[in-house]
């Protein structure tokens, strides 16, 4: 599935570094992380429960636990991203291993084991579930006979003063790639073009980063038929970017110029508490049907910054010197509403369907002096309420596990063309005794999109496709006690 961002690093039109509508999508639309286990069938636990992953999506769940349990889940996440820019194929990938989960669940019984009706004990649970890795790597390169980055920055700076160019547009200024025309006070011409030819284009764009929470559940038992549960969860950004583009003129076919770079870095940190509560009621010995809300306080969001072109002329080289800063805002996140239901097939098996709604167009950019009063109203105007469908189930023969999942993020847009939906599948086992158990899961999601390298607005340029594809391999280790 593809979708469109038209990744305007030319317009930088103030000393604040440009947070757009994609920044707002990456951390509001997540995944669901948590155990082997759920991950296996696909995170659609909402009304299953019994597994620490319940925190996160309904709390309620930690109401079907039986026994305490201390369980750690490392993982090894693997990026491949593929890409195709004016008839040129590249390829590049990322690799990391991480802990996808560790938590720790108490469970206090009633004091009289052997009553059948009314509250039938507790259960506390303390532990650490990443939601999405945002690791990721792709390359895009290709000759482009349309534009130059340049073109794009002449267009920006058309109709200002020298002294009125924003620090990005300046030092493309002092690197000698756009000068004024005619000696005109608010009109540019390009220094390079291309004019003659066409010009190699290639940039890459590398992240390292999560979206973690850490979770702190209460949940409690009605006669084993109505279970209710409480999260507190305390939700964590770390996000590093850096993207550098080049121009080189291979050819030989453009007077006086040789290559520029242009480089950009962004380091994002931010925190969020959440209240998650959730109900289960057991409608029948078959059939479980659950409910739980997400409300988000908006996450303290703190930026770091820098950026810098330099160019290699026929004259030499030009470094007009690098820009950085850093400034905080908050984000406003979209509350998240999830309907579960439980098929249990005796102790053969389940089959389990969670379905979220989620509103995009409620997330806003908060800071008072209004400068992303613009990107609001691209929000409000671009995002949509769409739905998260999650699809599970889990065959048993005796101690062993079979499991398989499907996932389908709904597209954060409106339009159907900026279509930034996320397709998962996966599959998992396990086995499990009275006080040992191990579960694995393997998860595969696919996703595409159109890169645009500069404003297409601004200067005739095709986007790179990109196919991104993660590859997420989960153990679960645990014991019973």
């Amino acid at each position: 599935m593809k979708f469109l961002i038209a990744l305007a690093i030319t317009l930088v039109t103030s000393s604040v570094f440009a947070q757009n509508i994609d920044d707002v999508v990456r951390y509001s639309q997540t995944n669901t992380g948590g155990t082997a286990l759920s991950l296996g069938m696909g995170a659609a636990t909402g009304a299953i429960g019994g597994d620490f992953s319940s925190a996160s999506i309904n709390p309620a769940g930690l109401g079907l636990y039986r026994q305490s349990e201390l369980v750690i889940s490392p993982s090894i996440f693997n990026f491949t991203g593929n890409s195709e820019y004016y008839g040129t194929s590249e390829s590049d990938r990322k690799f990391n291993f991480n802990i996808n989960n560790l938590h720790l669940v108490l469970h206090s019984p009633a004091l009289n084991r052997l009553k059948k009706s009314g509250w039938m004990g507790t259960t506390i649970g303390i532990g650490y579930n990443k939601y999405t890795n945002l690791s990721e790597r792709y390359t895009f390169r290709g000759v482009n006979d349309s534009s130059s980055i340049v073109n794009a920055w002449v267009g920006a700076a058309n109709g200002l003063r020298l002294d009125e160019l924003p620090s990005d547009l300046d030092r493309a200024f002092n690197a000698y790639l756009i000068d004024p025309l005619n000696d005109s006070a608010n009109s540019y011409t390009s220094l390079l073009g291309p004019k003659f030819g066409g010009i190699t284009q290639r940039g890459t764009s590398e992240s390292r980063g999560r979206i973690g929470e850490t979770n702190i559940a209460f949940a409690t038992n009605y006669s084993n038929r109505l279970y209710l549960g409480a999260t507190l969860a305390i939700r964590r950004i770390i996000y590093e970017n850096t993207f550098t583009y080049t121009e080189r003129d291979d050819a030989d076919t453009i007077a006086d110029f040789n290559n520029l770079k242009y480089t950009r870095t962004l380091n994002d940190k931010a925190i969020s508490v959440a209240l998650n509560l959730g109900a289960i009621y057991r409608v029948a010995d078959f059939l479980r049907l659950g409910v739980s809300a997400y409300v988000p306080l908006d996450y303290s969001i703190s930026s770091n910054y820098s950026y810098d072109i330099t160019s290699s002329l026929s004259d030499g080289d030009h470094f007009p010197g690098e820009i950085t800063g850093n400034y905080k805002y908050r984000l406003r996140q979209p509350a998240r509403l999830t309907g579960s239901a439980a098929f249990i097939l005796g102790k053969r098996g389940i089959l389990s369907v969670d379905y979220e709604t989620v509103n995009y167009a409620q997330s806003k950019i908060i800071e008072d002096s209004g400068v992303f009063d613009a990107t609001n109203d691209v929000i409000r105007n671009k995002l949509a309420n769409t739905g998260n469908l999650r699809i599970g189930g889990e065959v048993r023969f005796q101690d062993l596990y079979l499991r398989g999942g499907f996932q389908l993020l709904g597209s954060p847009y409106s339009n159907p063309e900026n279509n930034q939906g996320i397709t998962t599948y996966s599959i998992g086992g396990g086995y499990r005794e009275s006080e040992f158990f191990i579960d694995i899961a393997y998860v595969y999601g696919q996703q595409e999109k159109n890169y645009y390298a500069y404003n297409p607005n601004l200067a005739n340029v095709s986007p790179a496709n990109i196919s991104m594809n993660r590859h997420n391999v989960v153990v679960s280790v645990g014991t019973r006690f």
